[in-house]
């Protein structure tokens, strides 16, 4: 039912898109009111308004409109629409200039058109809204939840889902907070405890924890996170006075109610599939056109030293999957079988002599291309890390859990700025870097750390 509503307001979005050019066009071309306007045909203008529909759903689906509508509020509905045709026009003129540079199209007939299709879209997203809002009433669009907490929050927070049934959340049930409430609003038995979630989520078909207990419980909220992000659910948290006063709440809501998403879904489903495609096409061109580069290295790496070409580790990647990734074998063969798993030093003797050069330029990396082929890695990503590592770095960093909430990648936002890891202490850096790239996943992003990385693989500036 998601996908049909979602799929519902795409077709209301180009019934749209296709009424304001074609009104714009029969303003301009058959009203009579721009003179010395050449005629143009019927059919012509039909074309043309076809056209457009495919162009205007890419950079809707580029900038995540598609997604469900019911929780958002008007003012976040205008904006989906409104910045995104900003973006559209801006493309248009820039295509319409380089393409005929003479050609005057007619400012006030693209204003027209603009205020048409702001209005036009913004009046489909509207009917999408209020059909998702009515399915969601029939019980035929819902999102089952649990609520984290028993206190007085939790019970204003489930009053005022009740009594709002079109938002669409289906309360399975209440949770446990990990410290016991004094005096608690709930009545209902708690289904479990923290600890329960995955099974929880699992038994009820959850997608959505919703939080009352205060964000301030700063390793509450984490023994709340982990099996969570496990799980694959969204986490939202409902503010305290700290959060508010501190600026925290502007990530999202349930229309009138505030709530910060503590593992949020940055990517739409279109942008998702743009990156999906994109890695399985960069991942080919690099295999196949660089093919007589990848045999020559192979031979040197032979010729220097014993052992194979490649070298196949164990890695820790989405989800907390381990699987083996593939790379030019840059030390010599064995180099662990005294020391077990260990960080390379910044001159470890292990290295061998063409592995100092495919190290400093990232091409030791290049064979992990067919883990992206295979659907364990993405090209742009944290880096992934070893098993036995990773369980080290949870003891310290209790949040180091996030890190597996997206797929690793072969560069990442850390590799493009900081040297190869040597230590633990090194790590504390490379984890902000990651964050900062989860917090901020978006294709221009991806673009910009693979430009990044063609710099880094030229110069072997910021690869040591």
């Amino acid at each position: 039912m998601k996908k049909f509503s979602i799929l519902l307001g795409m077709v209301f979005d180009g019934i749209a898109i296709f009424l304001s050019l074609y009104l714009s066009s029969f303003i301009k071309f058959k009203w009579g009111i721009f003179p010395g306007v050449s005629p143009v045909s019927q059919q012509i203008i039909v074309y043309g308004s076809f056209v457009t529909i495919l162009y205007w759903w890419i950079i809707f689906a580029l900038t995540g409109a598609y997604r469900l509508h019911w929780d958002r509020s008007w003012a976040d509905e205008i904006r989906m629409v409104f910045k995104p045709i900003i973006a559209g026009f801006v493309i248009l003129s820039l295509f319409a200039f380089l393409v005929t540079p003479e050609a005057s199209i007619g400012r006030w007939i693209f204003f027209v058109y603009f205020a048409l299709i702001n209005l036009f879209v913004f009046t489909a997203r509207c009917i999408s809204r209020l059909l998702e809002r009515r399915l969601a009433k029939k019980n035929l669009l819902q999102r089952n939840i649990l609520v984290i907490g028993l206190g007085k929050s939790a019970r204003e927070l489930v009053d005022y889902l009740a009594v709002n049934p079109a938002l669409g959340y289906n309360v399975k049930g209440f949770v446990n907070p990990p410290h016991p409430v004094s005096n608690p609003y709930i009545t209902e038995k708690a289904l479990g405890d923290i600890s329960n979630i995955s099974t929880l989520a699992e038994q009820y078909g959850i997608t959505d924890l919703l939080v009352t207990i205060a964000s301030n419980f700063h390793d509450d909220i984490l023994s709340l996170l982990l099996p969570a992000v496990q799980s694959g659910l969204k986490v939202k948290l409902v503010p305290d006075l700290f959060d508010v006063v501190a600026g925290h709440v502007h990530s999202t809501q349930i229309l009138g109610q505030p709530l910060m998403e503590l593992v949020p879904d940055r990517l739409s489903f279109w942008e998702k599939l743009v990156k999906t495609v994109g890695d399985y096409l960069i991942s080919l061109l690099v295999i196949v056109l660089g093919l007589p580069l990848w045999i020559l290295i192979s031979l040197i790496i032979v010729i220097d030293s014993k052992g194979g070409v490649f070298y196949r580790q164990e890695r820790t990647g989405e989800g907390g999957k381990v699987y083996r990734i593939f790379k030019f074998r840059s030390m010599v063969a064995d180099a662990e079988k005294t020391t077990g798993a260990v960080w390379a030093g910044k001159d470890d003797a292990r290295v061998t002599k063409i592995g100092r050069i495919i190290r400093k330029t990232r091409i030791d990396e290049v064979p992990q291309f067919i883990n992206v082929l295979t659907g364990e890695m993405a090209v742009v990503g944290p880096r992934p890390e070893r098993p036995e590592i990773i369980e080290e770095l949870r003891t310290i960093y209790p949040f180091y859990d996030k890190r597996l909430t997206v797929k690793p990648g072969i560069t990442g936002w850390a590799q493009v700025n900081l040297e190869y890891d040597t230590s633990i202490e090194d790590v504390s850096r490379k984890l902000t870097h990651d964050f900062q790239y989860i917090e901020n996943q978006s294709l221009f992003l991806d673009l910009e750390i693979l430009a990044r990385t063609v710099v880094v693989v030229l110069t072997g500036k910021g690869a040591h």
